[in-house]
């Protein structure tokens, strides 16, 4: 009886100790996998150009004027390194290392529309010509973890 008690811990014991290892090997593995990502990743700001387009509505509901333009702004753009491997320690069964390219930081800019139009079409001009608007938009850009 003594015997087999002790048969018992002694596997316990090692089947800890390899998950252990286990788990200190995905560990190293994903530190290493992250030196290597921050080395490949290419994300960053890139300039671009929208089409805006903002309608100002009476308090009826029926639309007064529309003001539109393109604007240059900047967005997120790039590659992330990302991986999965197959794991015995977590509950899923694979360790995940995913990263996206999106914004570290937003600035809000002030924009002047200078496109108007009445609701049948006609160019408006003067004090209602114009519209001013707000856009928030990327001023700085990173890998991140996905999800967070």
């Amino acid at each position: 009886m003594t015997s087999n008690l002790t048969s018992c811990l002694l596997v316990a014991w090692c089947a800890l100790l390899l998950i252990s290892r286990v788990s200190c090997r995905e560990q190293n593995e994903v530190e290493v996998a992250e030196v290597v990502a921050a080395m490949k990743d290419a994300c960053e700001t890139l300039p671009s150009t929208i089409q805006v387009t903002k309608e100002e509505y009476d308090d009826l509901g029926n639309v007064v004027r529309t003001c539109e333009g393109t604007i240059g702004v900047t967005k997120c753009e790039g590659t992330c390194t990302s991986q999965i491997q197959p794991s015995v320690v977590t509950p899923t069964g694979f360790l995940k290392d995913c990263h996206c390219c999106r914004e570290t930081w937003m600035r809000q800019r002030e924009i002047l529309l200078t496109d108007c139009y009445t609701q049948d079409g006609k160019r408006i001009f003067g004090q209602q010509g114009t519209m001013v608007i707000h856009l928030k938009e990327p001023e700085a850009c990173t890998c991140h973890k996905c999800g967070l």
